[in-house]
């Protein structure tokens, strides 16, 4: 069996109550049948009160209530768990023990990857070579650095997507007035997502700039001004990230094909830019970039509501 790994699973370490985006907001956290019975059972009464007076359920499935903020109802404002915090990693749930690890297996792959709705990752990938994003395992343990194109069956995939990226810029990025409609219709996406789908809160200031009436021109004197300021970094970044989510895509979407996993990644790409753009303006890039995929990627790819409306849009947009 071929393993893949990311190139920072091995050394990952949680930031804390250090991280720009916490993982513990913004979305349910589902409680495993194992983590409940393990949580009723706790000998810390206090504790054992406090889980379970924040823990609901609905058609048979255990989640954590959350705050009207979108934070989970066991994170304390120091942005510290209250659970690890008074027991161990072992104590908490499936999803908050395992998180951003993400592990996947077929027939003759396994692959180790990491979720990119997780600073770590994000930080990973803005600094990164592209050279040094996945490794293989071989059968002494050694790992080595590997290239998509290594991978079997990937090659059609990063052809594709090379087609399609094209596309769009020759079509919308060349073009005041077809980029500045682009960046609208995703702006208008973003809105629709957040409005049908609980678990997808507003980000604030990421989409402030697009309730000013821009033509074409301004529009993209603005946007060139962004991309001097930061296109080197963003580029660097969205290289990373294609090579990124060419793999980890095909496992997350199994139930797509090449094609529409291909408009999948575009789609999280330009939904980033539209964010970027807007949260720029007035923040750092490091800071701003971390918010942003942190949300794109949770909305995109977390979300099963979210992800489908934004799919499904992106699609009909990018292939007009």
């Amino acid at each position: 069996m071929k393993v893949y790994i990311f190139g920072a699973y091995k050394d990952f370490r949680c930031m804390a109550g250090k991280c720009q985006a916490t993982c513990c907001s913004g979305w349910k956290i589902v409680v495993d049948k194992e983590a409940y019975e393990r949580f009723i059972e706790l000998e810390d009464e206090s504790l054992r009160a406090d889980i379970l007076s924040n823990i609901v359920e609905k058609d048979d499935v255990y989640s954590f209530k959350n705050m009207a903020n979108g934070d989970c109802a066991m994170l304390d404002k120091d942005g510290l768990c209250r659970i690890q915090r008074n027991s161990d990693e072992k104590t908490l749930c499936n999803t908050c023990r395992k998180y951003p690890r993400l592990s996947f297996k077929d027939s003759d792959t396994m692959l180790l990857s990491m979720a990119a709705s997780c600073p770590v990752v994000i930080n990973y990938l803005c600094i990164q070579r592209y050279d040094d994003i996945w490794y293989q395992m071989t059968d002494d343990k050694k790992m080595y650095p590997v290239m998509l194109d290594d991978i079997t069956g990937l090659s059609d995939e990063i052809y594709k997507f090379e087609q399609l990226f094209i596309k769009i810029q020759d079509k919308c990025f060349e073009k005041g007035d077809r980029l500045c409609e682009l960046f609208y219709d995703f702006a208008d996406i973003a809105v629709d997502m957040i409005i049908k789908c609980n678990d997808c809160v507003y980000l604030d200031g990421s989409f402030d700039i697009y309730e000013e009436q821009m033509d074409g021109h301004f529009f993209e004197e603005k946007y060139d001004r962004f991309i001097k300021l930061y296109g080197k970094n963003l580029f660097r970044f969205e290289k990373n990230y294609i090579l990124y989510r060419i793999l980890t895509a095909k496992y997350e979407r199994s139930e797509q094909n090449t094609s529409e996993r291909s408009y999948q990644i575009a789609g999280e790409i330009i939904m980033n830019r539209v964010i970027m753009l807007s949260l720029t303006q007035n923040e750092d890039f490091m800071d701003s970039i971390v918010q942003s995929v942190h949300w794109v990627y949770k909305a995109a790819v977390h979300g099963k509501i979210s992800s489908s409306i934004m799919h499904k849009k992106v699609a009909e947009i990018l292939s007009q």
